[in-house]
């Protein structure tokens, strides 16, 4: 094989140095021909310049003598200058077709050109044409004129002969240095060609049959025979080094072969004994999404689900859209995780998906975890279920309280004392705040069970703006704060709950004039940040809020450090699983020019 495509090489050499040498030759070739070309077109140049001088000259002689003698002069009759001038003008015809392209050849005959047409024009004055010579001054004056135009078309009519002589010689010179290129081409790619011939028998002794050995040598190595080594070549030979190196490779690899075998068998130990241990089932995958491995609590729960070995069809399909988005997906909300029903019980599993690369970025695949999250699911219901049956036993006596409270507030039983008004009027006050917490976990405990009631139609955010401005300009003036709207009326509508909308935006504003200080000015704006969305933004000049904070200010019963407002921290929360039941988002911005922005992003209808 390496015998063979020597071979072509060469042959590829010869028929390049061969095709390099014939390209030569064509453009020797050419080269001639363009030295021929150049020949003829300057030899009529040469023969027309010369022509110049005789035809003026004999206009001269048949008209200037008249004006030698005295006036009155007549108007001479013009057949032989016509006659001339034709003459002259075919023969600077002729030289301007030669050389074309030749800018010092143009300018040679432009020179010329512009001599005859002052001749000319000089001529017609004479002839009758013009207003013709008069007087013995104007004979005189048109007799040196034509003296220093006949002197002008003189030189420029040499300049051109000697210029075209000057490239008839060169093109002689240069046909003659064509015909030794040739020589010298024909003579260079014989040459060539006899050196590959030799380089090439050269290569086939020295290299092939020592390549071909190491190319068997090298199979046998690559079907696990470490055991094999190669003979030593002579001391002249320059493969001997190369013998002696891949004797020492495979000494080499006889050892590392060993070292491999237990270094893999000790790892696939260590972690089958990790997977082992984790409570959890685990699916190990390659890229192309085959199952590498497993640990003994997934296989028994592929089992139980009846896919021994494979994915349930509910995390193939979340796997599939982590694959699509090349990204990870690690949920923290229970309430994300699946059902699995095995017999007549119900699990729930959280599947945490993420993707693994090697340390040299080689390999990598991708582990699914599916965390048990039953007994949490289990508490969770409890507690909200809990939360929420205590609210409601705890509203009914509250609210008898509060009616209680109204009506001697109204003095309707009798009259109070202050200090009785005093005590009453508290103990309504903290009636309020504990109905408003009531109120607050019943739409919590509503919003992690699930079944807050949505009735969505197309709504208009700016109504909802001036709905909301409407509301809290008494609060907002008793703390000297301004709201103003800045919304564009011609909005696209969004697809919500208009009651539970209303409800997010108050809360957002509510919370902006609690922390506005006096004088500041609350915004609510709307924009588009997308094709599918609808935005909000509350902004207010409060301090803002903590950055070790921002992290967790939608979490339930979480309320910012240094809080003076009163409040139970459900808020930010009910808003952020109200906007999650609309498929919007709930965000706060980075801190701006002093400024606080809380958004809502809103689908669009």
């Amino acid at each position: 094989m390496l015998r063979t495509r020597l071979f072509y090489g060469l042959v590829t050499l010869i028929l390049l140095l061969w095709g390099v040498g014939a390209a030569a030759l064509v453009l020797v070739r050419e080269a001639n021909r363009n030295y021929e070309r150049s020949l003829e077109a300057n030899y009529p140049g040469i023969k027309t310049a010369r022509n110049f001088q005789s035809l003026t000259a004999a206009i001269n002689a048949h008209y200037l003598p008249a004006l030698a003698s005295d006036p009155p002069y007549e108007t001479p009759e013009s057949t032989v200058f016509v006659f001339n001038q034709g003459q002259l003008t075919t023969s600077l015809d002729l030289l301007e077709g030669i050389n074309q392209q030749d800018e010092v050849w143009a300018e040679v005959v432009g020179r010329l050109k512009q001599s005859l047409m002052g001749y000319f024009e000089d001529y017609d004055r004479l002839l009758g044409r013009g207003s013709g010579v008069k007087t013995r001054a104007e004979a005189d004056k048109f007799l040196a004129t034509m003296n220093r135009r006949s002197l002008d078309i003189a030189q420029n009519s040499e300049a051109v002969f000697l210029l075209a002589e000057q490239r008839m010689k060169a093109s002689v010179v240069a046909q003659a240095k064509s015909a030794n290129n040739t020589l010298f081409v024909v003579v260079l790619v014989l040459v060539g060609t006899a050196i590959a011939v030799f380089i090439y028998f050269q290569l086939v002794r020295h290299l092939v049959d020592p390549v071909v050995g190491l190319q068997r040598s090298i199979d046998e190595i690559r079907k696990g025979n470490f055991e094999l080594t190669l003979p030593e070549p002579g001391n002249d030979s320059e493969f001997r080094g190369v013998a002696a190196a891949f004797n020492d490779m495979a000494a080499e690899l006889r050892l590392r072969r060993g070292e491999t075998e237990e270094r893999v068998m000790r790892t696939n130990l260590v972690n089958r004994a990790i997977l082992e241990a984790i409570p959890s089932p685990v699916f190990v995958l390659g890229d192309d999404g085959r199952i590498l491995q497993i640990n003994p609590a997934a296989e028994v729960l592929t089992e139980d689900l009846g896919v021994a070995n494979r994915l349930p069809a509910k995390i193939q399909r979340i796997l599939d859209e982590s694959a699509d988005s090349e990204s990870n997906h690690l949920p923290d909300d229970p309430r994300e995780a699946l059902l699995f029903r095995i017999g007549e019980k119900e699990y729930f599993y959280l599947p945490r998906i993420f993707r693994f690369t090697s340390e040299d970025g080689v390999h990598s695949g991708r582990a699914v975890l599916l965390h048990n999250v039953t007994r949490i699911r289990w508490l969770d219901d409890m507690k909200t279920n809990l939360l929420s049956t205590v609210s409601h036993e705890i509203k009914t006596p509250l609210t008898g309280i509060r009616m209680v409270l109204h009506l001697l507030l109204e003095e309707r039983s009798g009259k109070l004392s202050p200090i009785q008004k005093t005590m009453v009027s508290s103990a309504n006050d903290d009636c309020e705040r504990l109905l408003a917490t009531l109120n607050s976990l019943l739409d919590l405990s509503r919003a992690e069970s699930g079944t807050t009631h949505l009735e969505r139609v197309p709504v208009g955010l700016t109504e909802a703006l001036k709905r909301s401005e409407r509301l809290f300009t008494p609060k907002a003036s008793d703390r000297h704060v301004n709201i103003r709207v800045e919304s564009n009326g011609h909005l696209p509508d969004v697809s919500a709950d208009p009651l539970r909308l209303d409800e997010v935006i108050n809360n957002l504003v509510s919370n902006a004039i609690k922390h506005s200080p006096d004088g500041g000015t609350v915004i609510l704006r709307t924009s588009q940040p997308d094709a599918d969305h609808m935005r909000v933004s509350v902004i207010d000049e409060g301090p803002g809020v903590p950055e070790s904070a921002q992290n967790r200010i939608f979490e339930r019963f979480f309320r910012a450090p240094g809080q003076e407002n009163d409040g139970v921290g459900l808020g930010l929360f009910i808003c952020r699983e109200i906007m999650r039941a609309h498929e919007g988002r709930i965000g706060l911005r980075e801190r701006t020019a002093d400024q606080t922005e809380f958004f809502i992003d809103v689908p669009i209808a």
